[in-house]
C-alpha cells in the first residue's frame, strides 16, 4: 500500500500497522517528518526494542538502527550492512519471534538507489484452495539449524574478511535482545501474554499463524533446505520450492521496487514478505534509519508463536 501527499502527523500509527498487515508493507513518501517525529510516531505504531549496538543513531533517537555507507563508529565500522547488495530474505531470519516489522526512514539520499519488497499476499489469493490447504500443513527447515545445503544459492555475507569485531559483536547482541519482553513501551500485562523467546529453531510454519490473522507465507529463497508434513521431509521439497520460487518472486507480479527520497518511509511485515537491496554505489554517502518492532496488543488476534 502506498500513502502520496499526506504527511506523517496525519497518518493515525495504529491503522497503519493494521494496512501493513493487510497488505505486507506500507509506503508514506514524502512524509514530511524529521527523524525525531518518526521516532516518537514509530512508538505509537508497535512495541521496540533500543538496538544499542554499533550503529545505534545517537543524534535523533536510541531506536534507530543507521543503515550507513558511512563509517558510524571509531573502529571504521560502517552502518548496518550499509554498503552491501542484499538479496532476498526476511528479518526473522535466524530468529523466527524476533521483530515482526521493519521500518526504514531516507534520510541522506545522494543517487539513485532502492529497496525492493515481495508480498506474499495477494500471490496467496492466486492459489487454489487445495494448494492452500496443503501449503498450510507444511513447515519449511532453513540452513541455521541443520547440516543440510539449501535448495537455492544462500547470499552470505564475508563475515571473515569484511566485518570488524565491533559489527559482530554487536549483531550477536542484537540477535539475543530481540525479545518482545525486552521492549520498552510495552504494557507489563501485556508482555506477560507473550511466549518465552525461542532463538533458533529447526521448523518454521509455510504459512504463518500470522498476530492480525493475514494470509501469505512465509518463504526464505537462500534458507530453505526441505519442507515437512507431519514431522516428515518431503521428497518432493524442491518442486514445491520451484513452483513458490518460479511463480511468486521470479514473475515479478508482486514485487515493489522503490526509488529512495529523503522523508520516505517504508514499512515492511517480515511474515509476509521478503526484500532486497540491489547493487549500492558504495563512493557517496547514502544513510537510511531503520526501526524494527512488534504489532501492538490493540490489533492483535493472539499472542501465540507466529512461525
Amino acid at each position: 500500500m502506498i500513502i502520496q501527499d499526506k504527511k506523517l502527523e496525519a497518518i493515525d500509527p495504529i491503522q497503519a500497522s493494521r494496512w501493513c498487515a493487510e497488505h505486507g508493507y506500507l509506503m508514506i513518501l514524502n512524509s514530511g517528518a524529521k527523524p525525531e517525529e518518526y521516532a516518537q510516531w514509530a512508538l505509537e505504531f508497535g512495541y521496540h526494542v533500543s538496538p544499542d549496538i554499533w550503529c545505534t543513531d545517537k543524534e535523533h533517537s536510541e531506536y534507530f538502527w543507521r543503515v550507513s555507507t558511512e563509517e558510524v563508529s571509531d573502529d571504521g565500522s560502517k552502518g548496518l550492512f550499509g554498503d552491501d547488495e542484499l538479496d532476498w530474505h526476511s528479518n526473522l531470519v535466524p530468529h523466527c519471534d524476533a521483530q515482526e516489522i521493519v521500518g526504514i526512514y531516507g534520510k541522506t539520499i545522494t543517487y539513485h538507489t532502492e529497496t525492493w519488497i515481495c508480498t506474499s499476499i495477494p500471490y496467496w489469493h492466486t492459489l487454489s484452495k487445495a494448494t492452500q490447504d496443503f501449503y498450510e500443513t507444511l513447515e519449511s527447515i532453513l540452513w541455521h539449524a541443520t547440516d543440510a545445503k539449501p535448495l537455492n544459492q544462500p547470499w552470505k555475507p564475508d563475515w571473515d574478511t569484511k566485518y570488524t569485531d565491533t559489527v559482530m559483536k554487536g549483531i550477536k547482541q542484537n540477535r539475543d535482545k530481540s525479545k518482545v519482553q525486552l521492549c520498552t513501551n510495552i504494557e507489563e500485562d501485556t508482555r506477560a501474554k507473550f511466549n518465552e523467546w525461542r532463538g533458533v529453531v529447526d521448523k518454521h510454519r509455510l504459512v504463518p499463524d500470522h498476530p492480525l490473522g493475514t494470509k501469505g507465507l512465509f518463504f526464505q529463497p537462500y534458507e530453505t533446505t526441505s519442507f515437512v508434513q507431519d514431522g516428515v521431509i518431503l521428497d518432493n521439497s524442491k518442486e514445491i520450492y520451484d513452483e513458490i520460487w518460479n511463480d511468486w518472486i521470479c514473475s515479478d507480479k508482486y514485487t515493489y521496487k522503490h526509488p529512495w527520497k529523503p522523508g520516505d518511509i517504508m514499512l515492511m511485515d517480515q511474515t509476509t514478505t521478503i526484500h532486497r537491496r540491489p547493487d549500492v554505489l558504495k563512493d557517496k554517502p547514502r544513510e537510511l534509519l531503520r526501526t524494527a518492532n512488534w504489532y501492538k496488543a490493540e490489533v492483535r488476534n493472539h499472542y501465540n508463536y507466529v512461525l
